[in-house]
């Protein structure tokens, strides 16, 4: 009973978010404990989907990503007593460091007032990011915070070369 739930709610997931990929979410998958994971080539790739549907009776085609222009991140929440459960996901360049990205994550839990059954669920998403980002770091329980103007990498690297003026200047003795 248990794997025909989960290969049903793993179809119902796959062919939900099959057209739109750039993200694909569902309530079970086959990772059962708590993971976060950046996949930057296809046997890895194909290594990820394999544990993702592991348990589905028919092999899920795994989806298109180009990897010279692409990265995909994955955040599995681990087993959870009853379904209803998510996550959510933001993700955030680093204001200082352009080639670093935070992938922020919260665990979303069901309304409290709401019918539960009692079957375990393993919530996952799986997103594609651009692969401009040489590193990936991911957070919990963050959100995304506004950048102030005065951290936007042009003003910061115009306000060094102001810096820098000003120290030559002082060093030559002005």
């Amino acid at each position: 009973m248990k794997k025909v739930l989960l290969t049903v709610t793993t179809v119902l997931a796959l062919a939900g978010n099959a057209s739109a990929w750039e993200t694909i979410s569902g309530q079970n998958c086959g990772v059962s404990e708590q993971k976060m994971v950046a996949v930057h080539d296809s046997e890895s790739l194909a290594q990820l989907w394999a544990k993702t549907y592991q348990g589905a009776p028919q092999a899920l085609e795994i989806p298109a990503v180009d990897f010279t222009k692409e990265t995909v991140v994955a955040v599995f929440l681990g087993e959870k007593p009853t379904p209803g459960y998510s996550v959510d996901l933001s993700l955030q360049q680093d204001p200082m460091n352009p080639s670093r990205l935070y992938v922020l994550y919260k665990e979303l839990a069901p309304k409290t007032n709401a019918f539960r059954p009692q079957v375990v669920s393993r919530p996952f998403v799986i997103r594609k990011i651009p692969k401009a980002y040489k590193q990936v770091i991911f957070e919990v329980n963050q959100t995304v915070q506004v950048v102030p103007s005065a951290f936007v990498p042009e003003k910061s690297d115009r306000m060094a070369g102001i810096i820098f003026k000003i120290q030559q200047a002082a060093d030559q003795g002005f």
